[in-house]
Formats: structure tokens, C-alpha cells, sequence
């Protein structure tokens, strides 16, 4: 946050979504934490991997969590998007990891041995927070954007006994996020209970939906913003396609 001459400007960063920083005043806010929530196939991956190739281009770091894909799947969706994986992650910019199968960029491992090491989540929260710290010691620049997709992956595997520990696991990556000037985006699915997504919102600076109308002649989509800290000019409805590129937004 910079304040000239009584002015108060909010640092951002660009999305990477076209037409989207048009909306949001300019970019994401740093230091904040952002919940994508939608069902699959609805575009929270896409903009997840539009976010980091963004940030690549400009020689940010970033850290890219997944519980949905082994990181070879991972590497090739993202190929599918124009993000040369492979490449960021050999210069050191791009750090993969996967919790729930224990990958991490520079160790990967073939599927029968990803079989055998697939985590019991609930067992081993501790285990998750320390192979993403491990992870996030990897980059060393002080712009650093986080990638957690999905919160659901963690959620749909644990009994409402360790929610306590998982929550904790988040609100710690959030608090990280603020105090090191870092820009986070989470996303979760509808097979995550609604009181879960409801505590998740409280930690976090913004809220966007993906809502996707099937029963049209063309599939109708919308991304609600609900909320986005620093941006409350920005809240409402916009349409948005899926392209080449990914997810482009439009005002209308």
C-alpha cells in the first residue's frame, strides 16, 4: 500500500485472466487469499493456471498445490494452457506439489509407487504442512504467488474430528500470504459441506463463484464476485468463455 500526497494506491498484481483486472480495479490486492468456488469443469483450474503463467511471465515465483492431478497430468493441462511447466520448474520459479501423493517438483515417481505412498489425510496433516513448507523453501524471491487446488481434495477425506487441524493448515497459509506480501488463490467444490466453505470464507479476502447455467441451447456462464478486498466496486456478475487461452471475463 503506497500513500502519496494523502492518496492511499493498492499494490496488485495481474490476474491473468483477460478482461478480468479491467473489473477488479487494476489486479488482485497483495496480501490477500481468494476462494474460487465452483463445480468441476467450471474454470477455477483454468484461472488457477492463467494466475501462475501470469506470474511466471513477469519473473514471479510460484508455489502450485494440487489434490486433483499427479504432477505429470498437472504439467500437461497446464501445457494445454500455453505454461511450458517443465521449463519454470528447471529455472527454479515454479515448484509443484501434490500432499496427497507426497510429489514435489524434483522428485517424481511412477503410478504404482504414487499408489503406494497416497496419504490417509486425516492421519496426516502434519505430514501435508510440512511438505508444503518444504515446497515454499524452495523459492526465494519476495513475490511469490500460492496456487491451493483443491481444499476439497483435503475436505471430502477426513472426518469432522480433524477439521480443527485442517482449518488451522489454511488460516496459517493465509496469515503467511499477508505478512509476506504473497497473492493466494484457493479454490473448493460443492462436494465440500457448505459449513466448511462458510468458515473458509471468513479467512478469506475475497470470494468469486463460477456458476454454470446447462439447461441453455449454450451453456450459460457466470463468475459472481462476491467479494474481493480493496475492490468493492468490482462486486457483481460478469460473464466470461473459455477459449485457447483459458477463461476470458467480460463487464456484460
Amino acid at each position: 500500500m503506497i500513500n502519496i500526497s494523502g492518496i492511499v494506491e493498492i499494490n496488485r498484481i495481474p490476474s491473468g485472466i483477460p478482461g478480468m483486472d479491467q473489473i477488479i480495479s487494476g489486479g488482485f490486492p497483495k496480501k490477500t487469499s481468494i476462494l474460487l468456488y465452483g463445480d468441476n469443469g467450471s474454470g477455477k483450474a483454468s484461472m488457477c493456471i492463467q494466475f501462475t503463467k501470469s506470474g511466471l511471465e513477469i519473473g514471479e515465483q510460484v508455489l502450485y498445490i494440487s489434490t486433483q492431478l499427479p504432477l505429470w497430468d498437472l504439467r500437461a493441462k497446464m501445457g494445454q494452457l500455453g505454461l511450458d511447466a517443465n521449463k519454470y520448474e528447471d529455472e527454479g520459479n515454479l515448484v509443484l506439489v501434490n500432499p496427497l501423493t507426497m510429489e514435489l517438483t524434483g522428485f517424481d515417481m511412477d503410478e504404482q509407487m504414487q499408489a503406494s505412498r497416497f496419504l490417509d489425510v486425516e492421519q496426516n496433516i502434519a505430514s501435508i504442512a510440512g511438505l508444503i513448507n518444504e515446497a515454499k523453501r524452495k523459492l526465494i524471491k519476495d513475490q511469490i504467488r500460492v496456487v491451493l487446488d483443491s481444499i476439497t481434495g483435503l475436505t471430502v477425506n477426513i472426518s469432522p474430528q480433524a477439521l480443527p487441524e485442517l482449518f488451522n493448515l489454511i488460516q496459517t497459509m493465509t496469515k503467511r500470504v499477508r505478512l509476506q506480501n504473497h497473492v493466494a488463490l484457493f479454490t473448493v467444490g460443492p462436494a465440500t459441506d457448505m459449513h466448511i466453505i462458510e468458515r473458509l470464507k471468513v479467512m478469506m479476502d475475497g470470494f468469486i463463484q463460477f456458476k454454470v447455467d446447462l439447461d441453455r441451447d449454450i451453456p450459460e456462464r457466470k463468475m459472481i464476485i462476491h467479494n474481493l478486498l480493496f475492490t468493492g466496486k468490482s462486486i457483481g456478475r460478469y460473464n466470461y468463455i473459455f477459449s485457447s487461452a483459458g477463461i476470458e471475463v467480460n463487464r456484460y
